[in-house]
């Protein structure tokens, strides 16, 4: 049982499985049920569902349909998956291309804390921010 449960836990990092619940996470956000996600981007149903179980690595001709489908940019798609706020696959400063990257920290702080609001409070913060760019 030991053996089990250390192969599950090392099961759980790989990149597949924070993708997976990226996708879904993104998915409820935008109030997809998996059919109207397979609709959308042309992805099966039943292959969404084994991406969002991390059974499945999805190509990237598969990831930038999910991503148009759920109108998210496909890196940040891939972003927020090794961004886990509970549980990163990645640090930010393993991703952190640009030089500027206090403002790059501070995007990804950001959209970590909206991604984890309620789309209503989200709205709100867009139209404040909205506000402040002005």
């Amino acid at each position: 049982m030991g053996q089990e449960r250390t192969a599950k836990v090392m099961d759980d990092k790989r990149l597949a499985n924070y993708i997976g619940q990226t996708v879904r996470r993104l998915r409820l956000d935008h109030e997809f049920t998996l059919q109207a996600l397979a609709d959308e981007s042309g992805v099966s149903k039943s292959y969404l569902g084994d991406i969002e179980k991390g059974r499945k690595n999805p190509t990237t001709d598969v990831l930038e349909a999910i991503a148009q489908a759920l109108d998210v940019p496909p890196r940040r798609l891939l972003y927020h998956a090794a961004l886990d706020q509970d549980d990163p696959f990645l640090v930010p400063e393993q991703l952190t291309l640009e030089a500027d990257a206090e403002s790059n920290v501070e995007m990804q702080e950001l959209a970590q804390l909206a991604r984890h609001m309620r789309p209503a409070d989200r709205r709100l913060l867009l139209d404040l921010a909205r506000r402040f760019s002005r």
